[in-house]
């Protein structure tokens, strides 16, 4: 409709995008503003120069400058104990993490590798979730395997009151990804949690 629109009237889309201007260079991009000593988490191994930093670390920001795209983060030296990760520490010439637009890793990259740590997350939290997802890995596996062997035609009985907006092969493969994801996310969260609350859980 919105094609046909564009070509019968010569509508031009991009002027029905909501004008917002924020100011700010984060709510641009749809992202949150940092929070002064508030607890971020490494969601995935980050590469910057000669160390290398592994899901689950968690920074404090330090400071943050919006119109000069300036963010300091401070490393909580919990979240990468030295006997676990020497060459890090051998590595490390500082705690402070600079994110300015100048050097290899721009204010952008920041939310492209972190995001607020949770605070009321637990390690009990992250385990029900593992382990249901699992179950729910095993159950799509399972079902992918008996619509592959079956003789019929799997539509006859899947195709009424389908959910996913996606066929179904492109959920599956989908649906692994998505799995990959929240494995990666509850191993950067056990991290975080075994290293910096320790014996508390």
């Amino acid at each position: 409709m919105i094609n046909e629109e564009i070509a019968n009237n010569e509508i031009d889309y991009h002027e029905k995008k909501p004008k917002h201007d924020y100011g700010c260079w984060f709510m641009n991009n749809n992202l949150i503003v940092p929070k002064l000593n508030e607890q971020y988490i490494l969601k995935k191994d980050l590469s910057w120069g000669e160390c290398n930093f592994p899901s689950g670390m968690i920074v404090k920001v330090a400071e943050y400058i919006p119109s000069k795209e300036y963010l300091k983060v401070k490393i909580n030296t919990q979240s990468i104990p030295e006997d676990k990760f020497p060459l890090l520490h051998e590595n490390l010439n500082s705690l402070l993490l600079n994110f300015h637009s100048t050097n290899i890793l721009g204010v952008s990259k920041f939310y492209k590798y972190f995001e607020e740590f949770d605070k009321d997350m637990t390690m009990a939290d992250v385990l029900d979730v593992r382990q249901a997802m699992d179950k729910f890995y095993s159950a799509v596996r399972e079902l992918n395997r008996a619509i592959d062997e079956m003789d019929g035609d799997c539509n006859c009985l899947i195709a009424d009151e389908y959910p996913l907006g996606l066929s179904y092969d492109e959920w599956v493969l989908s649906f692994m990804e998505w799995y990959n994801s929240v494995d990666d996310n509850c191993n950067a969260y056990r991290h975080a949690i075994r290293t910096v609350r320790g014996k508390d859980e």
